[in-house]
């Protein structure tokens, strides 16, 4: 991350979570905007006149640039966002800590949080939940409301602060208690 410019406003140094929560969803944003861009000029520079195709090559070097930035200032702030919300996350072990407290999830309900902790407070369909987190959209929506109520027990059980909420007609996201 060494030589990575800070945005106006972003504090590494804060001690809010939704400090970082907020600085996650700011990167996700420019990210899918620059993703967007950059599809959009790979697919259309067959298009162009050679000389125009050349300032495009060096154009799309700088915006990759860009994104590659923006990626790691991502991965920190979701790094500092469970720093500062005392949690850790063990990937490989599917668990997660917080305060001495450790609970144990089975792969679905993991790959379920991780979507969940990506995004915290957007809301997910039953379906594209499905989708992004086991990549079959075609799974019954009852296996996925099963393991949504197993993640909440273990959130509950760990006191994370954190709640897999459904609202009607937005789908589930995890959100967080504000602090204090």
């Amino acid at each position: 991350m060494v030589g990575d410019r800070l945005l106006q406003g972003e504090d590494p140094a804060t001690v809010k979570p939704q400090d970082a929560r907020h600085w996650i969803t700011v990167y996700r944003e420019m990210i899918a905007f620059k993703t967007d861009l950059l599809d959009r000029v790979k697919r259309d520079i067959s298009r162009v006149s050679p000389p125009a195709k050349t300032d495009l090559t060096d154009d799309i070097g700088l915006v990759e640039a860009q994104l590659g930035r923006y990626q790691r200032r991502l991965g920190y702030w979701f790094d500092r966002q469970w720093e500062l919300e005392g949690m850790q996350i063990d990937s490989e072990a599917r668990t997660i800590s917080r305060d001495g407290h450790l609970v144990s999830l089975t792969r679905r309900e993991f790959q379920i949080l991780t979507v969940l902790l990506s995004r915290p407070d957007k809301y997910f369909t039953a379906e594209q939940l499905l989708i992004e987190a086991w990549h079959d959209g075609r799974l019954p929506e009852e296996s996925l409301r099963t393991y949504i109520t197993r993640v909440r027990k273990k959130l509950k059980e760990l006191r994370a602060g954190a709640h897999v909420v459904n609202k009607y007609r937005r789908g589930y996201a995890l959100v967080f208690s504000p602090p204090g």
